[in-house]
């Protein structure tokens, strides 16, 4: 897509409705956070909402996003040889296009971190070009994933009648509804962590 065409593009679609609830999201789940990749970005400059992220990569099988701050990489996904881990991995509308989505999703989930994953929600197959996958919904993302998210929302958009899903896969399997519940989990975790550490120096 040369750049004149991916910039039309993305002033069409930047105010998507699951577009914020994907910055909010990542946003939080980034805090403190120094590296992360976005696969499959299709020259969107979804990484410059995240500037806060010191290492940030984009890779794409043909049009990586390209800006100062950003590593780029056109490469096959598939055929990607990572030669490091990630903190948080994004992939947005990308796996509905793919014939072997259960070896793309196992393949994001070995980058290491937190992965966030957005796909077409029930959308009518043959319906849309080049999606191969439709109609994806939750039972086909567990049989893909190999496993529950700890996050899942439908965002259903308002200018049009459609519906995307948005799930989250951290390395724990704590399942949370909100950010809110997600923090009082961890808190509550690290104060576990904390009376048991303290119960096993007092028994030494």
């Amino acid at each position: 897509m040369p750049h004149s065409l991916a910039a039309d593009y993305w002033e069409k679609r930047k105010d998507i409705l699951y577009y914020q609830a994907f910055r909010i999201l990542t946003q939080n789940l980034s805090k403190g956070v120094t590296s992360m990749i976005d696969v499959g970005s299709g020259a969107c400059p979804y990484l410059d909402w995240f500037p806060h992220v010191k290492e940030r990569t984009s890779l794409d099988i043909a049009q990586p996003y390209v800006a100062e701050g950003i590593e780029s990489i056109a490469a096959d996904f598939l055929e990607w040889q990572p030669e490091r881990k990630y903190q948080i991995i994004t992939c947005l509308q990308v796996i509905e296009h793919i014939p072997r989505a259960d070896l793309f999703a196992k393949k994001l989930l070995s980058l290491g971190g937190t992965v966030i994953v957005s796909v077409p929600y029930k959308w009518p197959a043959g319906k849309t070009a080049g999606h191969v996958q439709d109609p994806v919904d939750e039972e086909k993302m567990l049989q893909w994933f190999k496993r529950e998210p700890n996050y899942s929302y439908v965002c259903r958009e308002i200018e049009a009648d459609v519906s995307r899903l948005i799930h989250v896969y951290e390395r724990n399997k704590d399942q949370w509804r909100s950010l809110k519940q997600r923090q009082n989990i961890r808190l509550k975790r690290r104060k576990e962590r904390e009376e048991q550490a303290k119960q096993q120096s007092q028994a030494q």
